[in-house]
């Protein structure tokens, strides 16, 4: 991590002025290129201020080849005079695209959870006298050189421009970065028929225990051919002499035993069609490659009326992002053949 961020001026410069015909320069001739001009009586390590050019996304680097990505050269086209400081464009770049979103977005986050209003006032500040210590010293002092928080004896306040911009910050929640999205959706198209199937299961055993036979036997998953359903498996509460589906389950699976799910909007709009007939089936600890789970699902009920009215829970223009502390109980399940 480096410790002043003007640095990303001094190191971008140079790859422009040493880029090859393939927009590339070598890392060592980078390096010694900074090397030859001391500025504030400032010997940093211009390694450092390389890998975090290529963590901001405005380097990519090959071996010891680096090249300028487009993001790279936009923003060194707000410092047009080539100044060894940043520019207030740049900072405001960096800030949005870098801090408040991108790379450095959760030790942002990290340090803004600790400000808050003050007793008397407005705004949002920090005091190490009646507030835990900040999480990340360097990330704070970066916050600082872009303008966001300003230092004050007592602490630190967000600058009055962006109180509005770090409270819009705050209220977004932690979310999923787009790679975390992308590791769920994948994930859940591996293990998803497999979660099926193991419900399907559960509910079997379920309804049979009860001593409902016939309606442990007509369960059935109908993901595979109605796929817009909002639910994965019909099922029944209980004995049901007309032998009429009134548990409509959807299912949700992971590998790992925390309870993290996406709920689509489509599934919330048959959930509050369906009120306590929906379910919501929590299958953790799926273990794909035996074709086993090590835990009970966890059940939820008419979620549409539970879990719209818990703060805790993320919403979002596609749906609901759904984390949890509940576990189901501990019991392995290992399907036939």
């Amino acid at each position: 991590m480096i410790e002043k961020l003007a640095e990303l001026n001094r190191v971008l410069t140079a790859v422009d002025e040493l880029a090859e015909e393939d927009r590339s320069a070598s890392v060592e001739a980078v390096v010694t290129h900074c090397q030859g001009t001391v500025i504030e009586a400032r010997i940093p390590k211009h390694e450092d201020t390389i890998a975090f050019a290529v963590q901001t996304g405005f380097l990519t680097r090959s071996s010891e080849r680096i090249r300028m990505t487009g993001e790279g050269l936009q923003f060194l086209s707000l410092n047009p005079d080539r100044q060894y400081d940043l520019s207030e464009e740049q900072k405001k770049v960096l800030l949005r695209t870098c801090y408040l979103h991108g790379a450095m977005r959760e030790q942002s986050r990290a340090i803004l959870t600790e400000f808050s209003s003050p007793l008397e006032g407005e705004g949002l500040a920090w005091s190490p006298f009646d507030s835990p210590v900040l999480p990340d010293e360097v990330t704070t002092n970066h916050l600082a050189q872009l303008g966001l928080i300003e230092k004050r004896e007592e602490g630190f306040v967000v600058a009055d421009a962006y109180v509005t911009t770090v409270s819009s910050f705050l209220e977004e929640g932690k979310g999923w970065s787009e790679e975390q999205f992308r590791q769920y959706l994948r994930e859940k198209e591996e293990i998803g028929r497999l979660g099926e199937l193991l419900v399907k299961e559960f509910e079997t055993r379920r309804l049979s225990q009860l001593g409902h036979e016939v309606e442990a036997r007509c369960v059935r998953r109908i993901a595979n051919v109605r796929v817009n359903a909002g639910y994965d498996i019909e099922s029944f509460d209980a004995a049901s002499p007309s032998v009429i589906y009134d548990r409509f389950i959807e299912v949700k699976g992971a590998k790992g035993p925390q309870m993290r799910f996406f709920w689509s909007e489509n599934e919330m709009n048959v959930a509050r069609r369906l009120g306590k007939k929906y379910w919501i089936y929590f299958q953790a600890s799926i273990d794909a490659p035996n074709k086993r789970c090590l835990c009970e699902p966890v059940m939820l009920n008419d979620p549409y009326n539970v879990l719209l009215k818990d703060a805790s829970f993320i919403k979002t223009p596609q749906g609901l992002i759904v984390e949890s502390s509940l576990k189901g109980k501990a019991a392995e399940c290992v399907l036939p053949g």
